[in-house]
């Protein structure tokens, strides 16, 4: 695998890599992704990215049957810190190492300015692999592409918020929805962005679950999908899904 600076012969395959990317790992519609994708990865924006003296784009070759193809790419934006914008591997090539090596490739050019990362919150993986670089979550954020506005996690070297897994508000044996109290499982949690979730159960016998306790503001207004996301509708304190591991990478 070859780690290189990307050229303006990369441009299309880094929008095709960007585009499939988004299809598979990404909770979006085809016209929101179609949407980040002309307003960030169109030829005359990559171009200029890539003349960009503060910009850094890495790309990985890597072997696609015969040959060597861009199989992956980073976008790094310079300043005070240095933002980690896209990092992609296309879909067939998962499980080759490709973005640990591209994320390696970026920590090498360590010029002493802090490494931050922003990731959109609607990706399906999550960002526990940042964590094996010494990102933390940190923050949250919003970007804007076209006129629609996305959720951003963010993510700083070294520097995550060190209480973001305990409670902000009492959490109690149980807590009463529409007149029944439902009771809550106070040694079972999920992680949330400003505090922990905690299953709540519709009986006593806790065999059923009924929902999600929100400990950031005691709400049980909690909502999820089959990606095992969770938001509070009333703090909007969110837990991404947990499917960001090695053989994605």
């Amino acid at each position: 695998m070859e780690i290189r600076p990307a050229n303006s012969e990369d441009r299309q395959r880094v929008e095709t890599l960007a585009r499939d990317s988004f299809r598979t790992s990404y909770a979006l519609s085809p016209q929101q992704i179609e949407t980040i994708v002309e307003n960030e990865f169109d030829d005359e924006t990559l171009a200029d990215r890539l003349a960009d003296p503060d910009t850094t784009v890495l790309v990985a070759e890597h072997a696609a049957g015969d040959t060597e193809q861009v199989q992956g790419f980073i976008d790094v934006a310079g300043g005070t810190e240095r933002t980690i914008r896209w990092l992609h591997v296309d879909p067939e090539a998962r499980g080759e190492g490709i973005a640990t090596a591209l994320l390696e490739g970026v920590q090498e050019d360590d010029d002493g300015t802090p490494l931050v990362a922003r990731i959109l919150e609607d990706a399906v993986e999550g960002g526990e692999f940042l964590e094996d670089f010494d990102l933390e979550s940190d923050d949250n954020a919003h970007v804007t592409f076209g006129n629609e506005e996305f959720a951003v996690a963010v993510f700083t070297e070294g520097e995550g918020t060190e209480d973001a897994n305990e409670p902000s508000v009492p959490v109690p044996e149980s807590v009463t929805v529409d007149g029944t109290a439902r009771p809550i499982e106070r040694d079972e949690t999920v992680p949330g962005r400003e505090a922990p979730f905690f299953s709540t159960y519709m009986g006593e016998d806790r065999t059923d679950q009924y929902g999600y306790f929100c400990s950031n503001c005691g709400s049980t207004d909690v909502s999820g999908d089959g990606l095992d996301r969770l938001e509070c509708s009333e703090c909007g304190n969110l837990h991404l899904a947990d499917e960001w591991d090695d053989s994605y990478l």
